[in-house]
């Protein structure tokens, strides 16, 4: 059974914080974006998302200028460009075979360097020393945020942890990067206080991003000091393992533990897209329930458990299921405003449904003091699908005026407005009983 393993006391906790997106990707659209607006993926592209309060750190696919693989911040179901082994390069240097597969717990490749753009160059790893070997890329938006925060870390730490950012690139194209402006009159150049390298012909990107199975960037490997992998992910999650590490303190064996829980999510997750794309809605239910008795009933996995009931027209169920949710989550208004928006834009949400959203749209603004206006955007929505077009035209009104500018709510408003002129259109072209004539019996 894939879901052996799962049930340790760290991976619960991270499915009931939202980990169980890595069961489904995160969007990586560039439709319009609102706080209250999950972002939505058209049915061919996968399964839905479910609704998270603590959402990883965005990552860009690898390949540039395509959607990610369903690892970390991807669009479900379209492969980011498979990473092929590069062939040998004459002076590469002497480097250490290409695993198969990498993970917690394994000695790490070395990193062949083609290039050393920024800093002293290394050697290799040093007994006792911590090295953070982190992929990136200059047009990656998520690689740049995270290039502060690493050189702070660096700073930090000084020689003690060496942070070395590998990019495939070219030699001119990241010089043309650290050339421009970072913030303040500061170039990235002048930012960036870590190690800057150019892979040796895919080498290590090969031995670590492929053979571990991460498809999106920025991404950091953290190797200990006797040389083995002791974590993978988000450089901006990578401080309290880090301090770990440094310390002594880190657990390499619940580390190993949860990262492979995770990877066997991950073959969940292609294995629900898969069922999702064939509609065989009982099945993908299965896994998702199977899952359940084993985790018990988190969030992430409830609502994901809703939006599969919705997605295969059992709408008794999932409205059942909706209540629960909203029972649930009654003094959160984030989590009440996420579930009324999710069923009033399923366009498959029943009369009852559509009441349940309702009862969590209007809770949602009465904890906000209906100052938010992407909760009253979501309240107008649930009237404006339940029919009464003065009272969403009355609550867009209101969520414009806290919608802080934002363009998606002021054109709800405006779609909302129309549909009433077009309605009054319609009274006004309905034919008049003639002079005289007699009221109908």
């Amino acid at each position: 059974m894939l879901i052996q393993g799962l049930c340790s006391s760290r991976v619960r906790m991270l499915l009931c914080g939202g980990v169980v997106l890595l069961l489904l990707g995160c969007s990586g659209g560039e439709g319009e974006s609102q706080a209250n607006r999950p972002q939505q993926q058209p049915a061919e592209q996968g399964l839905p998302m479910p609704m998270q309060t603590r959402p990883e750190p965005p990552r860009e696919p690898i390949a540039r200028g395509e959607a990610a693989a369903p690892a970390v911040a991807a669009t479900p179901a379209v492969p980011a460009t498979p990473l092929v082994p590069p062939k040998p390069v004459e002076g590469a240097g002497d480097v250490a075979p290409l695993a198969e597969k990498l993970g917690i717990g394994d000695p790490a490749p070395e990193i062949a360097i083609a290039t050393w753009v920024a800093g002293e160059p290394i050697e290799g790893f040093e007994p006792g020393s911590v090295t953070v070997v982190e992929f990136w890329a200059t047009w990656c938006g998520p690689c740049r945020t995270s290039m502060p925060h690493i050189s702070e870390l660096q700073e930090q730490y000084g020689e003690a942890v060496r942070f070395v950012g590998v990019t495939r690139e070219e030699l001119e194209v990241v010089e043309e990067f650290l050339g421009q402006e970072q913030s303040e009159g500061k170039t990235w150049q002048e930012a960036i206080t870590y190690r800057l390298a150019i892979d040796e012909a895919d080498t290590t990107n090969t031995a670590y991003m492929r053979a571990a199975g991460q498809n999106g960037i920025p991404c950091a490997f953290i190797v200990g000091k006797d040389g083995h992998v002791e974590w993978i992910g988000h450089p901006m999650q990578i401080d309290e393992p880090l301090t770990a590490v440094v310390n002594d303190s880190y657990n390499r064996e619940a580390a190993v533990a949860e990262f492979a829980a995770a990877q066997k999510l991950k073959e969940m997750q292609r294995q629900l897209m898969t069922l999702q794309r064939e509609q065989k809605w009982d099945e993908a239910l299965a896994i998702v329930e199977e899952l359940e008795s084993e985790m018990g009933q988190a969030f992430g996995l409830m609502s994901l458990k809703l939006q599969l009931l919705t997605r295969a027209g059992r709408s008794d169920e999932a409205t059942t299921l909706l209540g629960e949710l909203v029972d649930s989550g009654w003094e959160d208004a984030q989590m009440l405003n996420a579930l009324a928006w999710n069923a009033v834009t399923a366009n498959a949400a029943s009369a009852t449904g559509l009441e349940v959203a309702l009862k969590a749209a209007t809770r949602a603004a009465e904890l906000t003091d209906q100052t938010d206006g992407s909760i009253l955007d979501t309240l107008a929505r649930v009237y404006f699908v339940m029919g009464d077009l003065d009272q969403a035209i009355a609550l867009q009104e209101k969520a414009v005026a806290h919608g802080q500018g934002n363009a998606s709510i002021e054109r709800a408003l405006e779609e909302y407005r129309k549909a009433k002129e077009n309605t009054k259109t319609d009274e006004s072209e309905e034919p008049q009983p003639a002079a005289g004539a007699a009221d109908p019996a």
